[in-house]
């Protein structure tokens, strides 16, 4: 299974990850995004790891020529982007394309990975019906099972420890996507945290 790594914006995450040998590390460059980090400290960061494939994140309201911009001064090869972005099929780099709403995508939709957010009260509802033998299964959980069958999808949810395991089994994803929390304050991560749900699920 693949992990990425959304939202890095400190250092002590950034090596406990890389460490682990998460495939993705992603930084976010959308300034409106509180998680947002400046070009000089992804550069600061990532000149202290070992080969990361790094992954550029961007908003909606980002314009190609700007994408590009940053991608040509981090030399990124990966972007990942909203589903919803107006020029997501103009660009030649590696994608991921970020949604929460499966249900509508156009099955025509080229991407080489999916990240898709899936909300607390969907997550429980979903193991709610597994926990019932599988019968009936709602048209949202059976178009989610074949979305994920079809394509790369990495999952990002409310993973805890004791859902997580039900989670991969049920839904078998490409990957999990799991996004970084703000450091309370200098060096005092979540990485404890980090490492006891990846350890669960024998990522380690």
């Amino acid at each position: 299974m693949q992990l990425k790594i959304s939202s890095i914006t400190n250092l002590t995450d950034a090596r406990f990850f890389s460490a682990i040998g998460a495939h993705y590390l992603g930084f976010c460059f959308d300034v409106l995004n509180p998680n947002n980090i400046s070009i000089e400290k992804a550069k600061e960061i990532i000149g202290w790891l070992h080969e990361p494939v790094v992954v550029g994140e961007f908003g909606t309201h980002q314009s190609k020529e700007e994408i590009e911009f940053i991608a040509q001064q981090m030399g990124l090869n990966e972007i990942q982007l909203p589903y919803e972005h107006p020029q997501k099929n103009e660009f030649i780099f590696e994608k991921f394309l970020l949604t929460d709403d499966w249900f509508h995508i156009d099955n025509q939709q080229s991407s080489d990975f999916f990240v898709l957010r899936i909300g607390k009260d969907e997550i429980d509802e979903l193991l709610k019906q597994v926990q019932q033998d599988g019968t009936g299964l709602s048209d949202s959980l059976r178009s989610l099972q074949q979305f994920i069958c079809n394509k790369k999808v990495f999952i990002e949810t409310d993973f805890t420890k004791e859902n997580i395991v039900s989670i991969l089994e049920t839904l078998q994803p490409y990957g999990i996507q799991l996004t970084c929390k703000q450091e309370e304050r200098a060096g005092i991560s979540a990485v404890d945290e980090y490492a006891e749900l990846l350890e669960i699920i024998g990522f380690s």
